[in-house]
């Protein structure tokens, strides 16, 4: 009898999800789906309906579905996840492919406390056809400001820890890949591009790759786009971030995930090879 255990499987999935937004913030502020951020210290941070909405769409089939299957199928101990999300002994919780935590604001970050600078999940997945996604949930919706913001994904190839990391206050971050999604002021347009760091040549991505969409951000890449340094694609990591301002210092940056290191990509289907560089 499949269907009690599947039922039970996808409500402590949607309860990890939750967590990860209503674990220990006071329900506050909720009048407002667009309410910003008074204050950056964790325990200040409210939850906001925009964020949970992206969550339990997700969970239903809408867009980034597919890290809910990688979930299922990664996660093995859902109950003690959600325990340690519920008693605060979890604060961030990664498996290959995906992250979740508590949003947050770095420690050193100066910019404006608005809702989309603080990042609630970040994902990278391979997906059939040699497809890779990229995405993102941050607290609030893009479209409640009038401020250009950015989300950041890094991807180490293999020769991340030659270039060294993006921030020095955050040495375990050294990708020498990057994506960037630009969202523009009241989300009325956005863009991203992605950039090779060791050749220094920037792309842009197709308009039709892209999709921003209250407080999800998604953009997918072929793998062939994404030449190896070295790494065969299963040992490819990633992490991501927030920013006003692309390429400044970190006082730009809102928020990381994971907070200070680089996870690998998850895989739903067997990877291809990617094509080394040929100096």
């Amino acid at each position: 009898m499949n269907r009690p255990r599947s039922t039970r499987s996808r409500f402590q999935v949607a309860e990890l999800e939750g967590r990860v937004m209503l674990s220990h913030l006071p329900i506050t502020g909720l009048a407002h789906p667009t309410a910003e951020l008074a204050r950056r210290h964790p325990g200040d941070f409210t939850t906001n309906p925009a964020g949970v909405a992206a969550i339990l769409s997700a969970l239903h089939g809408g867009a980034g579905h597919e890290f809910v299957t990688l979930i299922h199928k990664e996660v093995h101990n859902l109950g003690s996840v959600i325990l340690g999300f519920e008693t605060g002994r979890i604060t961030q919780y990664s498996i290959p492919g995906f992250v979740a935590k508590i949003p947050n604001a770095q420690s050193d970050y100066t910019g404006p406390s608005l809702d989309r600078m603080f990042l609630t999940e970040a994902g990278a997945v391979l997906l059939k056809g040699g497809r890779l996604e990229l995405g993102a949930i941050t607290r609030g919706a893009f479209f409640a400001s009038g401020t250009t913001s950015s989300v950041v994904f890094g991807l180490n190839r293999g020769m991340g820890s030659s270039l060294g990391p993006v921030y020095s206050q955050r040495p375990g971050i050294t990708p020498d890949f990057e994506v960037t999604v630009t969202v523009a002021p009241y989300a009325q347009s956005y863009s991203a591009t992605m950039t090779d760091m060791v050749t220094g040549v920037t792309t842009n991505i197709p308009a039709n790759e892209i999709q921003v969409d209250g407080p999800v951000v998604r953009v997918f890449l072929n793998v062939g786009q994404i030449p190896s340094e070295g790494l065969p694609v299963p040992r490819y990591k990633f992490a991501a971030w927030t920013t006003t301002v692309p390429s400044a210092g970190i006082a730009s940056v809102g928020s990381f995930a994971p907070e200070s290191t680089m996870i690998p990509i998850g895989m739903l289907s067997p990877p291809p090879k990617a094509k080394p560089h040929h100096g």
